[in-house]
């Protein structure tokens, strides 16, 4: 499994249709349950990006489709950063010793 980490704006439409914030959050988790992806993390946020959420896929091409599938519905606009956990990261640094590193 993988990890995600969503960075999302409402758009004006999106804004205007606050009222409906938890039944469109809920379509959002089923969206993501049919789809297989875990809800990890979720935030509101102040600042650039009103919304930060954290998932957990099996890839990239199903993140891909749940960001497809909400960006065709207009309310939100975002990033989307594939992400690993500190500790796994300490492998990734610690195997740049063992390959060596050639020079043209």
């Amino acid at each position: 499994m993988a990890y995600f980490i969503r960075l999302v704006r409402f758009t004006p439409e999106g804004l205007r249709e606050l009222g409906q914030f938890r039944a469109k959050r809920a379509a959002f988790l089923e969206q993501c349950k049919r789809l297989g992806i875990s809800l990890v993390a979720e935030y509101i946020t102040a600042g650039e990006y009103d919304l930060v959420t954290i998932l957990e896929a099996h890839n990239l091409d199903t993140i891909l489709q749940l960001n497809a599938i909400s960006g065709a519905k207009g309310r939100t606009t975002g990033i989307t950063m594939a992400a690993i956990p500190a500790k796994d990261f300490e492998r990734v640094a610690e195997s740049i010793y063992e390959v060596p590193i050639s020079t043209p």
